[in-house]
């Protein structure tokens, strides 16, 4: 009798195991592909946050009187890894000149902009809630932060007064722990 129940409960966590396994959030990671990519954001990739500034986070906030008071350039980071790594971004945004034209943002200076640029009370508004969750779960953590193995993607705003001044040098390197490296250069005209 108790080898019976010992079988019964052994498939019971063998098949909860298995279910749960299968129920991985991130697609794995797959050979065929880049390790990292760098490029710039598409209205497809910001859209699924919502269609307007108050939503979504990747949209310029505008005033009624004074419209967009800034403009952002949105960088998508691409991550196909085989295994945990250490993730370094460095980000520059200059004219021709040399003078800075926008500054890339991580989580926590995103989050700090929007609380700065919304007449919302942020702990408080079910709106500056979503957009802060939002950020969360699609800025880059860090210009330094670990990414899970897995193919995965994250944004980097960088943000400059509307417009940006042009012709602008727009310059990312993403480095990998494991190795890898990529460059994306952009001359916004």
């Amino acid at each position: 009798m108790k080898s019976k129940h010992f079988i019964i409960g052994f498939a019971a966590v063998a098949m909860i195991a298995a279910l749960f396994s299968g129920c991985a959030s991130a697609p794995h990671y797959n050979p065929a592909l880049p390790v990292l990519a760098v490029s710039q954001a598409q209205y497809a990739d910001i859209r699924p946050y919502g269609p307007s500034y108050e939503s979504n986070p990747y949209m310029e906030p505008r005033t009624l009187i004074r419209g967009k008071l800034n403009e952002f350039f949105v960088v998508k980071l691409d991550f196909n890894l085989a295994v945990d790594a250490k993730i370094t971004v460095i980000a520059d945004a200059t004219t021709l000149d040399g003078k800075e034209a926008a500054k890339a943002y991580d989580q926590y200076a995103f989050v700090s902009y929007w609380d700065a640029n919304t007449s919302y009370e942020p702990d408080n508004d079910a709106k500056a809630q979503m957009r802060n969750t939002i950020i969360s779960r699609s800025c880059i953590p860090s210009m330094s932060f670990t990414q899970r193995a897995g193919k995965s993607t994250l944004l980097m705003p960088m943000i400059g007064k509307n417009p940006i001044p042009r012709p602008a040098k727009l310059y990312v390197q993403v480095a990998a722990s494991t190795g890898e490296s990529v460059v994306f250069n952009f001359l916004l005209e």
